[in-house]
């Protein structure tokens, strides 16, 4: 019954708040150019892929290879995308 107040009301003590809420303490943060620089080179980084993403899915799927018809002379694709003929074809 300690706690009983004037009007005969059993009342809760209000709640005391941590010691570290009750500082006036200011908080600073100490930050590096050199991590602001990195920190940078990351968002060019991640922009760049994004970009090239964007890119792949914007230039739609990639058409299939076009199959050797009956009877057509058999050729190869060299390594530079050219097409590279049998010697008894020249």
């Amino acid at each position: 019954m300690a706690n009983l107040r004037s009007g005969g009301v059993n009342r809760r003590p209000s709640p005391q708040l941590p010691a570290f809420c009750r500082s006036r303490r200011q908080i600073t943060t100490t930050v590096r150019v050199s991590s602001l620089q990195q920190l940078q080179w990351l968002l060019w980084l991640l922009l760049a892929l994004q970009l090239s993403t964007i890119l792949l899915l914007l230039s739609g799927p990639v058409p299939a290879p076009r199959r050797p018809q009956a009877g057509a002379p058999l050729a190869s694709t060299g390594a530079a995308g050219a097409t590279v003929l049998s010697p008894s074809q020249l």
